[in-house]
């Protein structure tokens, strides 16, 4: 009778270590994704395309970018149910709590970076090209985990599930839509274009680019089933 509980033990301790394992490798990525984001818009060179909106609702409300930034992305949460409706997977709200950290990291590593950032521009835009490898670095980690998807790319799925168009052309369609958005709010509250700069022109193509070439280097494993949580990113 005690054969199977038995047998099951060491299963169940490997299957769990297994999820600590990947949960501290989404933290370690989402720390790493958190401190790119702040560097690139540390040195004022602009931010990342779907920090935009976040960045410029910091300037005029005075919250942090961090809690903007969780404010957006619980906003892409109802999105996503918006799109889905009876496809939304309620497992998908797993994605608040991951992006509460997230938030509280973008916060953090702001506060690391800000006083770093030279007064030069040709290091700052180092600094700035740096944190485009340390944001998809964050990226590559965090696809690795194959756990909680942020709703930023989460947002995008529903968007490519309900146009019916790939997540590539969802992606580019749905980063340049938070850029236009963050100009206008930006022109009409102060009447000058706020946190879109060079450094966001460059995040745009680059981003994409270290990825590959990571994940190129680093591929993803296959699995069998599913093992990601929620509809999203």
């Amino acid at each position: 009778m005690t054969i199977g509980p038995l047998h099951s033990f060491p299963s169940l301790i490997r299957d769990t270590m297994n999820y600590l394992c990947r949960i501290a490798l989404l933290l370690t990525g989402m720390f790493l994704a958190a401190s790119g984001i702040s560097l690139i818009t540390a040195v004022n060179l602009g931010t990342t395309p779907i920090s935009t909106v976040p960045l410029v609702l910091s300037v005029l409300s005075g919250f942090t970018f961090g809690e903007t930034t969780f404010a957006v992305n619980c906003f892409f949460v109802f999105m996503q149910w918006v799109l889905l409706r009876e496809h939304f997977h309620w497992q998908t709200l797993l994605q608040i709590p991951a992006v509460f950290v997230f938030s509280a990291f973008i916060d953090l590593t702001m506060r690391l970076w800000l006083p770093l950032a030279p007064d030069f521009y040709l290091g700052r835009l180092g600094m700035s090209l740096f944190g485009n490898v340390l944001l998809a670095s964050g990226i590559v980690l965090q696809l690795h985990s194959r756990t909680i998807v942020q709703p930023g790319e989460g947002v995008v799925l529903a968007e490519s599930v309900f146009f019916r168009k790939n997540f590539g052309t969802m992606k580019i369609v749905n980063d340049w839509t938070l850029v236009a958005i963050a100009a206008v709010i930006g022109l009409l509250f102060t009447r000058s274009v706020v946190g879109i700069r060079e450094g966001t022109l460059i995040s745009a193509f680059l981003i994409g680019f270290f990825v590959k070439v990571l994940l190129r280097f680093f591929p993803m494993k296959k699995t069998k089933g599913r093992e990601t949580s929620g509809a999203a990113s």
